[in-house]
């Protein structure tokens, strides 16, 4: 298998109960078990909507997407205005399968998502996009430009962290700034 990103084609499908899912391993058994027995319920439910990465009959990746907003008080002051929040839409789960990380799928699909979200704060009102990640690969969101919402106690989530890289951080983009 090649490491470039180009050579890697993939078709984005939104999940079905027809699709078969016990092949996908990401690494983090959190993830894997939301595809398989948890997203199929959530977006039935309209809690969430769960997009398949496909490539060559193999699942190589996820996303799910949800409404959400961000509370004005825990963004920079750079954003104070009258309203109490702003509308959002967050990734809720980004996971790629563990044979296909490090070749940047995770960043082409980021890019992927962010300008489809882009396109519809044209026709509806969004703001930001949000992102809980898990400590463990906050970094990835940071080198895509995410910042952190308000920490009131930064050194306390940095000790959290360290003992449970399950632990989860809400991160934002600005879609003035795609």
């Amino acid at each position: 298998m090649t490491n470039d990103i180009e050579q890697i084609d993939y078709n984005i499908i939104k999940l079905t109960k027809e699709h078969e899912l016990s092949s996908f391993h990401c690494g983090l058994n959190d993830m894997d078990n939301f595809l398989k027995d948890d997203a199929l319920n959530q977006q039935e439910d309209n809690i969430n909507t769960t997009y398949l990465l496909i490539h060559e009959n193999k699942i190589i990746g996820f996303f799910s997407l949800l409404a959400d907003s961000i509370n004005i008080k825990d963004i920079p002051k750079e954003y104070e205005c009258s309203y109490k929040s702003f509308p959002a839409i967050k990734i809720g789960r980004l996971a790629i399968h563990e044979d296909y990380q490090k070749k940047g799928i995770g960043t082409k699909i980021l890019d992927n998502i962010c300008s489809e979200i882009k396109n519809i704060s044209l026709k509806i009102g969004v703001k930001f996009i949000t992102v809980d990640a898990y400590c463990k690969v906050r970094k990835f969101y940071y080198d895509n430009a995410f910042q952190h919402i308000k920490i009131e106690r930064p050194e306390k989530l940095k000790r959290t962290a360290e003992r449970n890289q399950k632990t989860t951080i809400t991160l934002y983009k600005d879609l003035k700034r795609i």
